[in-house]
């Protein structure tokens, strides 16, 4: 680690421990606790690392089964990839981003800093890749930590980070509950999907809403020593907000393209795709949002599964469309397999394009 980088890690993540401090961990300071605290903390995280195990490890069992009772169709499966849908399938993720990029650094400006493009672009796309590490401290840590100093403080970088992944995450929660009112309505657990959706963005988006973002951002010390901290704190209003979820609904809107692409690359013809556009969109937001919540490195699962299920209805529709002798049953079997290896795929293309983009902006420093 580079000089004043143990200093640098200790200081981004400080506020982030003083801010879970807001939260008591006892339902009343009344009663008192015979539990020393560090045990309590200790008991807690090793709770949380268990229901992530049983949430990964369910969902794995989940597409374990699928596959066991769809397996004598798989030789079904005619694979022909088309790679020009496939590039256009990473195009379409490696440029989703950009978007919240703009917002991202538009909300540093806001608050005093005066970061460049290039370095931002490569702090954000460099540090993507920490959400595949447990915990979302190091995508705060990645990004803030590789802005110049001399243009950007970290503690304001970091605020501003946490600032653009909330506000993404809240604005994929209202599209997802949106998408479920309008198109699908009728679809079994409509209802109960529309509330979670709704339920998430307002669950990841209240610590944002300007006047809690900027109460909390003094309270973990953004700033600290700057003079003009609270006059530019007051900068974060509502049009602020709405203009990032302007830009964050693009970023979801790319985000679905290249879902869509990613099907029409393992030589299926995905239908019209003002027609289904939604139910990209929807597979998209809601997957990313589910695994965010959970807290799982990456989504790991939680976004294959979601990806599984809302494709499949298409997938069965589509696999009858092009086999007029498939039965129902024989085309739920094939969609199933058919889903899974969709979902994979997205994987794999998110996975390298990150790298790939990464790659370059680090070699370019």
């Amino acid at each position: 680690m580079a000089k004043g980088g143990v200093r640098d890690v200790e200081f981004v993540l400080s506020p982030i421990d003083q801010f879970l401090e807001m939260f008591p961990t006892n339902c009343s300071s009344s009663i008192p606790n015979p539990i020393p605290h560090s045990m309590n903390s200790v008991l807690k995280k090793r709770l949380i690392f268990i229901v992530k195990i049983v949430i990964v490890v369910a969902i794995f069992c989940w597409i374990g089964w699928e596959l066991q009772k769809s397996w004598n169709k798989i030789h079904r499966i005619q694979w022909q990839p088309n790679y020009y849908w496939l590039t256009l399938s990473a195009f379409f993720y490696g440029i989703s981003y950009v978007p919240s990029v703009f917002f991202w650094r538009h909300t540093m400006r806001l608050l005093g800093q005066n970061p460049n493009w290039y370095e931002t672009f490569r702090a954000y796309y460099i540090g993507h890749l920490g959400k595949y590490i447990p915990g979302k401290a190091m995508v705060v840590l990645l990004r803030a930590g590789l802005l110049n100093r001399e243009r950007t403080r970290l503690s304001v970088a970091a605020a501003t980070v946490v600032l653009e992944t909330l506000n993404m995450m809240a604005v994929g929660g209202f599209i997802s509950a949106l998408i479920v009112l309008i198109w699908f309505r009728d679809l079994s657990g409509g209802y109960y999907l529309t509330c979670t959706a709704f339920g998430l963005m307002f669950f990841v988006g209240f610590p944002v809403f300007p006047p809690v973002f900027r109460r909390l951002a003094k309270r973990i010390g953004v700033g600290r020593g700057d003079p003009e901290i609270d006059d530019n704190l007051k900068k974060i209003r509502i049009p602020t907000v709405l203009f990032g979820w302007c830009l964050m609904s693009l970023d979801w809107l790319l985000l679905g393209l290249s879902l869509w692409a990613t099907i029409q690359g393992i030589g299926m013809d995905a239908g019209a795709l003002t027609e289904h556009l939604p139910r990209f969109v929807l597979a998209a937001t809601l997957s990313v949002v589910a695994g965010f919540v959970l807290m799982i490195p990456g989504g790991l699962g939680v976004r294959e599964m979601v990806i599984t299920q809302i494709t499949i209805p298409l997938l069965v529709v589509l696999l009858t469309n092009t086999d007029s002798n498939l039965s129902e049953s024989d085309a739920a079997q094939l969609a199933v397999l058919y889903a899974l290896v969709i979902a994979g795929l997205q994987r794999g293309i998110s996975i390298l394009t990150e790298l790939f983009v990464s790659a370059i902006l680090y070699r370019n420093r």
